[in-house]
């Protein structure tokens, strides 16, 4: 049988080696394979981020422009409130305005006392700043120190110590009061500072003040920025404590203010200056507008001094210090002003007359009030004679109502363009009204109660104080005795202006304070609060 073998040639050193290149070669193609496409994952994965990025960026952007454009609303709303506060039309702002923009979104913008929290209603429009308490108007001298400590002992939570070292606090002596503190106290602390002795700067100040405390003072808004936080109304899961009704409680601060003011209407074309040293001019100007036995008494007065019969006693009311002292100050003028005591050196010539009425010498009496044109009765020499001169202006409520906003509008109390610190009966918290001298607890509810809640179609009296007058709430010796420190106007105001594009959420608040007790209305604070939703600020 035969065999056959076959014999396969040896592989050659050329062929191993092409057999292997081509190997390598298509091991170098896997691989290139493998880094385009991790090179194209990655590429696409940057193109992604990168849109994404830009699409982060354009959103943010629109953002930015729109809550730009709202900022811009809510400026436009403070303009709206500088327009009409420089008419003197406070009370008769639309405060709130729906626009239609240029690209076709609506917006409106918004003035508001308050934000509102829980679904309460909105409180819209400005806050009279002279509804609450001036602090840099309390007087600190001596002889009336005690009003001043009264009418903050009428602010809920205030103690006696507490009072006197804020009065300490302002005064410029270093002489502590009864229950107060001076510097040794203050520099006995930790870290150790020293009493302004000057009036504060502003109300967080006061926790400088030994016994103010930030609840006091704030409640639960411990960060004054008027809107209930989060941590605000949790009850005591966080601080600051707070009962957790949805109800923002702001403390004293709500009833305390450093800017309230007015204007004296001194400026106003025609205003008659009523404490006028120029007693012959003022005789002719009274009498041009009122007539002749008006500028008899008036100048009369001021010469001589009123009395009024329906006047509170010495011994009556919560200021009969003061009142004894104003007295005794009158009396002693009208004294010298009889012996030849009070003639001004170089003024009036002695045969300057008007109406029989020698105007010679210093005024004895200056108009605490335009109510001290009501009642009163002078004892003056006229052409010789020795007579009793009545107000042309009996004190019964009626006249009062009908006369009083003629005399506001006639009158000015002072030469000085601004009046600082009168209470604003119309507008002010009852515990702001029984911080007045002479208004009791129960008084200040009962005109809280009946405070007009608008000035929208208000009477010449509503829009004037005499409505306290007619109402029954006080008498016209009570009425007298407070007319000094209460007014139904007021021109700074704060509150919040908020700008809103319809069917967005977010909105911008500015909370601001304007003065425009001179002719010339002024921003004095501006704050910008953060960036909140519409549920948040109550605007839904």
């Amino acid at each position: 049988m035969m065999c056959w073998k076959f014999v396969f040639p040896q592989e050659t050193t050329e062929m191993l080696r092409y057999r292997r290149g081509r190997g390598a070669e298509c091991s170098r193609r896997g691989f290139i394979l493998l880094l385009v496409l991790v090179v194209t994952a990655l590429l696409s994965f940057a193109v992604y981020s990168f849109s994404h990025l830009m699409v982060l960026e354009a959103t943010a952007a629109s953002e930015s422009l729109q809550q730009l454009r709202r900022r811009r609303l809510a400026e436009s709303a403070i303009e709206l409130a500088t327009a009409g506060i420089r008419q003197r039309l406070a009370g008769r702002i639309a405060p709130q305005l729906d626009l239609l923009l240029d690209d076709g979104q609506r917006a409106r913008l918004l003035l508001l006392q308050s934000l509102p929290t829980n679904g309460a209603e909105l409180r819209r429009g400005l806050v009279n700043e002279s509804s609450r308490l001036n602090l840099g108007t309390l007087p600190l001298q001596l002889s009336r120190r005690q009003q001043s400590r009264n009418r903050l002992l009428a602010l809920p939570g205030v103690t006696p110590p507490l009072a006197d070292a804020i009065l300490d606090w302002m005064d410029e002596d270093n002489d502590p009061s009864e229950f107060g503190a001076e510097a040794a106290w203050y520099l006995s602390q930790s870290p150790p500072r020293l009493p302004r002795n000057g009036v504060f700067q502003d109300l967080h100040e006061l926790l400088q003040v030994r016994g103010m405390t930030a609840e006091l003072l704030y409640a639960e808004d411990q960060n004054a920025n008027g809107v209930l936080d989060p941590e605000e109304n949790d009850g005591s899961l966080t601080a600051p404590a707070d009962n957790r009704d949805g109800v923002l409680q702001t403390g004293l601060s709500a009833l305390l203010t450093l800017v309230s003011a007015e204007s004296s209407g001194a400026d106003r074309g025609g205003c008659i200056l009523i404490n006028d040293n120029d007693l012959a001019g003022l005789y002719d100007r009274v009498q041009t507008r009122f007539g002749s036995e008006a500028a008899l008494f008036v100048v009369a007065g001021r010469l001589n001094g009123i009395n009024w019969l329906d006047d509170l006693r010495p011994d009556e009311g919560e200021d009969m210090e003061t009142r004894r002292l104003e007295r005794l100050e009158q009396a002693e003028a009208r004294l010298n002003a009889q012996l030849g005591l009070n003639k001004t050196p170089g003024g009036q010539d002695s045969s300057t007359s008007r109406g029989g009425l020698l105007l010679t010498g210093r005024p004895v009496f200056s108009f605490r009030s335009l109510v001290d044109l009501f009642g009163g009765e002078v004892r003056a020499t006229v052409s010789g004679e020795d007579r009793l001169l009545r107000s042309p202006w009996p004190s019964d409520p009626a006249t009062v109502s009908r006369m009083l906003p003629e005399f506001e509008r006639a009158f000015a109390l002072t030469g000085d363009s601004v009046i600082r610190g009168r209470i604003n009966v119309n507008s002010a918290a009852a515990e702001v009204l029984a911080t007045i001298p002479g208004i009791s607890e129960s008084a200040a509810r009962s005109i809280r109660s009946l405070q007009p809640r608008s000035l929208q179609g208000l009477t010449a009296e509503d829009g004037s104080v005499a409505w306290l007058l007619s109402r029954g709430l006080v008498t016209m010796g009570e009425f007298r005795a407070i007319a000094p420190l209460i007014t139904s106007g007021g021109d700074v105001f704060s509150g919040f202006a908020v700008g809103q594009i319809t069917g967005r959420q977010p909105v911008a608040v500015i909370h601001f304070v304007l003065d425009a007790s001179r002719q010339s209305p002024q921003v004095l604070q501006l704050e910008d609060l953060p960036v909140m939703s519409a549920d948040i600020a109550g605007l839904r």
